[in-house]
């Protein structure tokens, strides 16, 4: 229960009622709650997905009618619908684009939209447009069927569009034969234990006690190398078409030096040294890269409307939300990355399972089992190796030194990222003590005393479990489809079953089985509140897009908000899915969203109102028996009968009281009434008299009413 509520019990049946009394110069006034009532418990209609949920451009069109515009031709091949392109493989002699059937004999139809790119080795990417001819080379998707019952939608990629760039300015590293690894990262320390032995974060070549750097032999001493000459490179001049004549990049902020650059350029908004780049995303991060190439996937986006409740609709109503989840079922992807956006929000804040660590006398975060780092990633072809490098217990994930300053070195870079401002170690980002798509908890009272075990679950425990189990929420899952693999910093590697095994795994130590029907469950409240609250904190966030400051409205089309992502923003709940990279089709089937479930809504147990405020509109001076009279009822929802006070005082033009009554009432059973009669002999003098009835229980004001009289002269 909310200790901050107040209860005001008016419904907006009652305020249908002021209408209806103005002519006879009385107005029942409904109260203003002082702080947020809680949402009642909703579940919203389960949705299916189908084609018609394909969205194509950034318009907010979708295949069907849902979205803010329609496009009938986002889809080809379909039968009745429009014809597949008739251009053929030069090499082949069949059709470069066509529907096909998938092993489980679903159709899929080619998909064309705004969500891919054209690419050109060592200039950049330039969106698709859908201008004629279309080329329907962004996917395809096909409904699933149960009989004749559309159960879900499958969905299959086009290959990812790469361009090669003159390293290090790329987010993939090239290898031979088509290979690649992903070389970029948002912590820099990840980067550099890639790259060097140095460490600016001391943990593992570097001593953290004193921040020396290792010195490297050969087993017979004949060789030997001192990795404090293994700095990186961290003079980053930005570069103005193509020249690095921008100056060195010393503010990451978008817009003061650099704008936020979605990788379609290489000729402006990045900053270059001679070991890495870096780039800024749309959320300010920095992006630190040291690849020779980049890829641009051919995203295949579907759009969701879910019904809120009418109530959340009305005017001026805020209401509080403690618990929202959105339920997915689909399968596991082979893509870590494939995203579920909810009212187009992205949010790092949602981890899933982190490391488990304790918190040493120093401040350091040391971990508390041992495990491995899996930083070494598998290439696409899921051919090679991993390299994995062991962590022992007591390995620092935060270093916390005072004895030297973080990050190290003679030359240290700048801090950009999270890991340099707070002492964050690659060990951290890249143990796979972890689970990024499990519900994380903690025992409270051992973290307070700094120990962190985090205990993870495939589905949110209910409250009771919680309080059983004497633990507490830490954060729900990433927001994205389930998949096998980890995906951040350790990209390419899966998640084993036994957790902590030594990489690369075999196929039975495999925890997520790609193409296994699983249901995701994300915690929509996780937020970082240090970027202010959440807009899902209340209703207003969900049905009003002016509310949501992290989203930007580009256009309304035929009356409807249109996000720069291209996602529709109605008063009902908008949610796009993301599916890319996924050459091998997936499958998405149902969305449902879950509010306030077991939250426990104050209810009073009396609801008593104002239901009939009477006074005359006019009358003449010191005239007597008056009649001023006051209904008073008790809600039929209500859980007990009321007791109270019903208070009626009459103000002139003056501010002098010209009429006070009061009288109490008792016991009034839910769904019963009490009318409350006075005589009032009006003042000698003509004036205008302002009526106020109020009710009263337990020393709270719950309704309030006013009407207002004319005074005259007798005549």
């Amino acid at each position: 229960m909310n200790k901050n509520i107040q209860l005001f019990p008016f419904s907006r049946r009652r305020l249908a009622i002021t209408i209806s009394m103005l002519a006879s110069g009385a107005t029942l006034v409904a109260g203003t709650a002082l702080a947020q009532d809680i949402s009642p418990p909703w579940e919203s209609p389960v949705h299916v997905f189908s084609i018609q949920d394909l969205q194509s451009g950034f318009d907010g069109s979708t295949f069907g009618p849902a979205g803010a515009a329609q496009d009938p031709d986002a889809i080809c091949g379909l039968p009745g619908g429009t014809a597949c392109p008739a251009t053929t493989d030069p090499a082949t002699g069949l059709p470069l684009v066509a529907p096909f059937t998938d092993k489980d004999g679903v159709i899929l139809y080619p998909v064309d939209s705004e969500f891919g790119f054209e690419v050109v080795d060592f200039l950049g990417a330039q969106a698709k447009t859908r201008e004629a001819p279309r080329d329907y080379q962004e996917g395809f998707v096909g409904n699933i069927f149960d009989g004749a019952e559309v159960v879900g939608i499958k969905i299959s990629n086009f290959a990812t569009d790469t361009y090669k760039v003159k390293p290090p300015m790329g987010t993939w590293c090239q290898g031979l034969g088509g290979t690649s690894v992903k070389c970029s990262t948002e912590h820099y320390v990840v980067m550099e234990h890639t790259l060097s032995c140095h460490e600016v974060v001391p943990y593992f070549f570097a001593d953290p006690t004193d921040g020396s750097q290792a010195y490297l032999s050969l087993p017979d001493g004949s060789d030997f190398f001192s990795c404090a000459d293994a700095e990186l490179d961290d003079n980053a001049s930005i570069l103005v078409n193509g020249m690095p004549i921008g100056g060195l990049l010393t503010d990451v902020k978008p817009g003061v030096q650099m704008d936020a650059n979605d990788n379609t350029t290489v000729r402006n908004d990045i900053a270059v040294s001679s070991d890495y780049s870096i780039t800024l995303k749309d959320d300010g991060k920095p992006l630190y890269r040291w690849g020779a190439l980049i890829k641009r996937p051919n995203d295949v986006r579907l759009y969701a409307r879910l019904p809120l409740p009418d109530a959340w609709k009305e005017p001026d109503a805020d209401y509080q939300i403690e618990s929202a989840k959105l339920v997915v079922t689909h399968w596991i992807t082979n893509n870590p990355n494939d995203q579920l956006r909810p009212e187009d929000l992205e949010n790092e804040a949602a981890t899933g399972r982190k490391p488990s660590y304790r918190v040493d006398a120093a401040g350091n975060w040391v971990s508390t089992r041992e495990c491995y780092e899996g930083d070494g990633d598998f290439i696409d072809s899921e051919e090679g190796s991993s390299d994995p490098g062991a962590i022992g217990v007591g390995t620092i994930f935060k270093n916390n030194s005072t004895n030297y300053s973080i990050p190290a070195g003679i030359n240290p870079p700048e801090p950009f990222s999270s890991d340099l401002v707070g002492g964050f170690t690659n060990a951290f980002y890249t143990s796979i003590n972890r689970d990024p798509f499990e519900w994380s908890y903690v025992d409270p009272v051992a973290a307070a005393s700094g120990e962190f075990e985090f205990i993870g679950t495939a589905l949110p425990l209910s409250p009771v479990e919680v309080a059983d189990r004497g633990l507490e929420l830490v954060s729900g899952p990433r927001w994205r489809l389930k998949a096998n693999k980890f995906g951040q910093d350790i990209p390419g590697l899966e998640i084993p079953l036994i957790e902590c095994s030594a990489p690369p795994f075999a196929r039975e130590n495999v925890r997520y089985e790609v193409g296994e029907t699983v249901t995701t469950v994300i915690n929509l409240l996780d937020w970082d509140e240090s970027e202010g609250p959440s807009p899902l904190a209340t209703s207003k966030g969900w049905v009003d897009v002016l509310e949501n400051d992290f989203v930007t409205v580009a256009d309304t089309i035929n009356g409807v908000p249109v996000t720069t992502n291209g996602l529709p923003m109605t008063n009902d709940f908008d949610l796009a899915v993301y599916v890319k990279g996924d050459r091998k089709p997936t499958a998405v089937f149902t969305a449902q969203l879950i509010i306030n479930e077991d939250v426990e809504v104050p209810v009073p147990d009396s609801d008593m109102s104002i239901t009939n405020f009477k006074v005359p509109s006019k009358v003449n001076t010191l005239r007597s028996n008056i009649l001023i009279s006051a209904v008073v009822g008790n809600d039929p929802s209500a859980l007990a009968s009321g007791s109270g006070t019903v208070n009626i005082s009459g103000i002139d033009g003056t501010g002098a009281e010209v009429g006070n009554f009061s009288a109490s009432f008792s016991d009034i059973e839910p769904g019963k009434k009490e009318n409350f009669k006075f005589r009032w002999t009006s003042p000698a003098q003509r004036t205008e008299v302002l009526w106020t009835a109020t009710v009263t229980v337990d020393g709270q004001v719950v309704s309030s009413a006013q009407g207002m009289t004319l005074v005259r002269d007798k005549g």
